[in-house]
């Protein structure tokens, strides 16, 4: 887990820096001749008080060679240095357990029953059960002693779950029913402070809604911008819209009242790097980041966490998605769908697109899924605050830091 990372870091900026060095090889010549550059001579002049013209250019000219030829000569030290420097960064925040020591805690994770052995402590997974991860994260809390409840978000969900049982234990909150967002949350509230007898002579107890976790959307159209039908668009602004509409319509109360976490889990290596032809996904999640940003600042005060777990590569299925053979099949799948003109303009772009960036988001390898697991347990029942932003997953931090820290035209170097 902690050798991908720094292979990821090492993978990655040596293509930046060999791109950079090769456009700088080209472009020296350029550089060393165009007037940005003679302006800037002239200010150095300015400073060490040279004013000869004649000194100035052969000075000049030693100077810039000198400097670029050293850089080039170097240049694997330079991204040696560089990479170690980010690879300790990764190699230290690569397993990212918060229990009340800050420690990752070797003791089984399971939830406190009451003494009567009953259970009392829920969470609500805000996300779409036909999402494979929204079900794993489901039975996982199910099978350490959590009542969950999962929310019927559309239609689709509804017929899932006629269709599909996961197991006889799973509840659902439905909220693509005739009643508005507020009227069922406000019911799933008085269903929680009902008192409960689990068995006939049994003490009665109110249930206690420990976490909101917000489950990951990991599926999205591909393509260019212009071939996204409005349709498309308007499917992808609903999908927001329910995040706008809960959290409007009595849930943060909710958890305020509860004294629950809320805990959003959102996919980072797209979003952060804004890979071409994934629009709708980047869109999607840089707006859930944007806004639990947003909402963990006002709660702040109070004392509501709120904190984003920021994924990366988590190995989900026991598959490599980014085989040759499974990148063609996608590729081939998606261009046979679009318009003869925009397969002309934009067809070899797509397929080279996808070669180079499936390896850096596919989840075929990365992160064992029972670490997030724990990650999230701990989340919940940790005496310490949490903080507003987590990551988790191969890539998650690296990514978000090359997008951060690098230009963009170095960024540009690697889609082109």
């Amino acid at each position: 887990m902690v050798a991908e990372p720094v292979q990821a870091t090492v993978d990655t900026l040596s293509y930046y820096y060999n791109h950079t060095a090769d456009y700088l090889s080209v472009k020296k010549h350029e550089i060393v001749e165009s007037d940005a550059f003679d302006r800037l001579v002239d200010l150095k002049s300015y400073f060490t008080g040279n004013n000869s013209a004649n000194s100035k250019g052969t000075s000049t000219q030693g100077w810039s060679d000198k400097s670029l030829d050293h850089f080039l000569k170097y240049k694997l030290r330079y991204i040696s240095i560089f990479t170690i420097g980010i690879g300790i960064g990764a190699f230290y925040f690569s397993k990212p357990a918060l229990t009340g020591n800050g420690k990752l805690s070797k003791q089984r994770r399971r939830v406190p029953k009451m003494k009567n052995g009953a259970r009392s402590e829920v969470v609500l997974i805000f996300g779409s059960v036909t999402e494979p991860i929204t079900r794993l994260l489901a039975l996982d809390f199910e099978k350490r002693g959590f009542i969950v409840y999962i929310t019927i978000q559309d239609e689709k969900d509804l017929k899932y779950i006629e269709s599909n049982t996961i197991t006889e234990d799973m509840n659902y909150l439905n909220l693509c029913s005739s009643q508005s967002y507020e009227m069922s949350i406000n019911k799933f509230r008085q269903l929680l402070d009902i008192p409960v007898v689990p068995f006939p002579g049994a003490d009665a107890h109110s249930l206690n809604l420990r976490a909101i976790v917000f489950a990951p959307s990991l599926h999205f159209q591909l393509g260019p911008v212009e071939n996204i039908s409005s349709a498309s668009w308007t499917k992808l602004n609903d999908k927001l819209s329910m995040y706008f509409k809960a959290l409007s319509s009595g849930l943060i109360a909710l958890a305020r009242a509860q004294n629950s976490k809320i805990i959003l889990l959102v996919p980072n290596i797209i979003s952060s790097l804004n890979i071409p032809y994934h629009s709708p996904e980047s869109i999607y999640q840089n707006t859930l980041k944007n806004l639990f940003k947003c909402l963990s600042g006002e709660l702040k005060k109070q004392n509501i966490s709120v904190t984003q777990v920021r994924l990366g590569n988590i190995h989900v299925f026991n598959q490599n998605p980014a085989s040759r053979s499974k990148i063609e099949n996608i590729v081939h799948s998606e261009i046979r769908s679009w318009k003869e003109d925009m397969k002309s303009l934009y067809a070899d772009s797509f397929s080279r697109s996808q070669y180079r960036f499936k390896p850096i988001k596919s989840t075929g390898k990365g992160s064992s899924l029972r670490d997030l697991y724990h990650l999230l347990f701990d989340l919940i029942y940790t005496k310490r605050r949490n903080p507003s932003v987590i990551y988790f997953g191969t890539g998650a931090r690296i990514y978000d830091y090359v997008a951060k820290f690098l230009p963009e035209t170095i960024i540009e170097f690697f889609y082109s």
